[in-house]
């Protein structure tokens, strides 16, 4: 079965540089995967099951010489023609890139963002929401990323606009990635619209003002080409009734393993990049974010994330800590995941303190046996949960 596994590994790895600023290059072998194959039954499947699953991941070796972290090696199983929805993956860019914009503008995380209604389209309940609560962009985008909170991630994506978010990623060389909706339910035209806003820094009794805006539909559409690999499944649901026929992935959001990997790793580890590829925000907000990364609802100290059935430590945290295995209480993640129509995808800093192992992990995997779309019905708890939490617990047993 190791052959066979070898053979598989061979033909779907490919040479990989991670960071031109670094000067690094890991030619990608798959004796890595050899290691943990034979050790877990579940992995073993997905492993031998890699296309179904359309498991595909990127892992950076993080090492400590002379008591400074340095970059060890990165091992690049990604597979680019296998689309995936990254979901609330998204969340975590569209954090920084808030982030980014407070320093811009010198608003501080304890400054009060409202949104105008200046049109109709999907679900409104964000704009109510910014103005009956009065929260902080702190407070939301604690929740944005505890526990994954898609008012706020709304509220957000209308603070930067389409036009900032792609552009800085791009800056960044965060260059294959698009961003181009809200959770809101509009049709995709709608999504290149933006409400306007005050920002209000009460502290400084000062405001700030931004109109709508709308994003030009033809330079949209130039960062997009139709592909018939986006098509998935062969039902899915449509105005509540199961079709015959695909779901179209097309012109949708795309943020593939490689980007992904790069947002963490410029987070994590700055100084592994060229400065203007670095993310630009206060060293005291990047503190807030990577600390909210590794939180658990609980911790957000509200009486409706007391619900330990409801809202369990590992809710949205599957690598390392899904299967709830006591041995691994005392490893640290700081996570952001993703799941939507049957794809689960996390990006993650793994760090055991008891043996100082570190690496920093992105994953992506399909869920969906009945190769239905959008109904709903998707392996994430008795699947992909316990398996990428082994997956993640083999790496730091190697």
């Amino acid at each position: 079965m190791k052959k066979t596994i070898l053979i598989f590994l061979t033909i779907w790895t490919s040479s990989f540089v991670f960071c031109q600023s670094a000067n690094y290059e890991d030619p990608i072998e798959p004796d890595f995967l050899l290691e943990i194959y034979g050790k877990d039954t579940l992995v073993d499947y997905v492993l031998e099951n890699r296309e179904k699953f359309r498991f595909q991941f990127m892992l950076t070796e993080i090492e400590e010489v002379d008591s400074t972290l340095v970059l060890g090696k990165t091992h690049n199983y990604a597979v680019p023609e296998w689309y995936f929805y990254p979901a609330s993956v998204v969340k975590l860019p569209t954090a920084i890139l808030t982030l980014e914009k407070l320093k811009e503008k010198d608003f501080p995380v304890e400054s009060f963002l409202v949104i105008r209604g200046d049109f109709e389209c999907g679900n409104m309940s964000f704009v109510e929401d910014s103005y009956e609560k009065n929260m902080t962009i702190k407070g939301m985008m604690r929740e944005l990323i505890i526990v994954s909170n898609n008012m706020y991630y709304n509220s957000l994506y209308h603070f930067l606009t389409p036009k900032y978010l792609n552009e800085q990623l791009q800056a960044k060389g965060i260059r294959n990635t698009h961003i181009y909706k809200d959770f809101s339910g509009c049709e995709m035209p709608l999504n290149m619209k933006t409400h306007g806003y005050f920002l209000v820094d009460r502290k400084k009794s000062i405001a700030l003002k931004e109109d709508q805006s709308e994003f030009p539909l033809s330079e949209f559409a130039a960062h997009y080409s139709y592909d018939s690999t986006k098509l998935l499944g062969s039902k899915h649901e449509y105005r509540r009734n199961i079709v015959n026929g695909p779901f179209d992935f097309n012109y949708n959001l795309e943020y593939p393993i490689s980007d992904i990997h790069g947002t963490s790793m410029r987070l994590f580890f700055p100084q592994f990049f060229k400065e203007d590829e670095r993310w630009n925000i206060r060293e005291e907000d990047r503190d807030l974010l990577i600390e909210t990364m590794k939180s658990m609802p609980r911790d957000l100290n509200e009486k409706k994330y007391s619900d330990k059935k409801k809202y369990p430590d590992n809710l949205y945290k599957y690598l390392i800590h899904g299967d709830d295995n006591s041995k691994y209480n005392s490893v640290v993640t700081y996570s952001k995941l993703g799941l939507s129509y049957g794809f689960v995808t996390e990006t993650a800093y793994v760090h055991d303190p008891s043996t100082n192992r570190r690496y920093v992990l992105t994953v992506s995997m399909y869920v969906n046996e009945n190769d239905t779309v959008n109904d709903g019905k998707y392996e994430y708890e008795e699947l992909a949960k316990p398996f990428l939490a082994r997956f993640g617990q083999l790496i730091l047993e190697r």
